[in-house]
């Protein structure tokens, strides 16, 4: 079976099963708030199995793919505790979580995409980790600095990365980047070794870079400036509503699952 985990009313994750459930693929779709509902059970070297509140069991030798759409906790249970009693449900929530689906990975089934350690909940790396990481892959990007102070002129030409004001005047530490040019950015799609749209050479050093990066699938967005493309960024969790991309991912899917079998 393919496990979808998504909140309720994702159209990604509705299309891409719908998709599969045409191929004659099992699926089973849990929300977050499923899983936090949902009784779980774990022997050492049984593996794990969770049973959904409606009483649908998730056997780990039974599920041969996974695609994780999943944003952050959803604890009904939690709803009226104090905010510090929610945040700790939330954390062992997470890491709960993560130990499943990374155990999933682990044995050899493909988890699109599994938690990170950078972040519970997306297993994309800090920006400058990524760009680090791109051009290892020899991916062209934008200079990135770590800048201390703001005053002074030192990140003209720069924009920050990340969300977030400071008050007027503030002198506040942060990540910038290169701008990127006023060329129309490019998404470039990744589902596993599948990557359309570019030259075979700078195709295959994207995939490469999703794989490193611990994803399974991403998107990738370009800007076409004077020296060729330039990557400014990276979406781990990319909408797939649209139907040629829907089918590409349920292509892509079908055949992991017929890879575990």
């Amino acid at each position: 079976m393919v496990l979808i985990l998504a909140g309720r009313g994702d159209a990604s994750s509705e299309a891409v099963g719908l998709g599969l459930a045409q191929r004659g693929c099992p699926v089973v779709r849990a929300s977050a708030a499923d899983l936090a509902l949902a009784k779980w059970y774990h022997a050492e070297g049984e593996g794990t199995r969770v049973v959904l509140p409606d009483g649908t069991p998730l056997d780990d030798g039974r599920i041969g793919a996974v695609l994780n759409r999943l944003e952050g906790p959803d604890l009904p249970q939690f709803a009226r505790a104090p905010a510090e009693d929610r945040d700790y449900a939330a954390a062992e929530f997470a890491a709960l979580l993560a130990s499943w689906l990374n155990g999933l990975s682990d044995r050899g089934v493909p988890v699109a995409n599994p938690p990170g350690s950078d972040d519970a909940w997306s297993a994309a790396l800090h920006p400058l980790g990524w760009h680090a990481l791109a051009v290892a892959h020899r991916l062209r990007v934008g200079d990135f600095a770590v800048a201390s102070s703001v005053r002074g002129g030192v990140c003209r030409g720069l924009e920050r990365v990340g969300a977030g004001d400071w008050p007027s005047g503030c002198d506040v530490a942060g990540w910038y980047r290169t701008a990127p040019g006023r060329g129309a950015v490019r998404r470039v799609w990744v589902f596993g070794a599948d990557c359309g749209g570019l030259e075979a050479g700078l195709a295959t050093r994207c995939t490469a870079f999703v794989r490193a990066l611990g994803l399974r699938y991403a998107a990738l967005d370009f800007v076409e400036e004077r020296g060729g493309l330039r990557l400014i960024e990276v979406v781990a969790r990319p909408p797939l509503d649209d139907a040629a991309l829907a089918g590409r991912c349920v292509r892509w899917l079908s055949a992991a699952l017929e890879g575990a079998r």
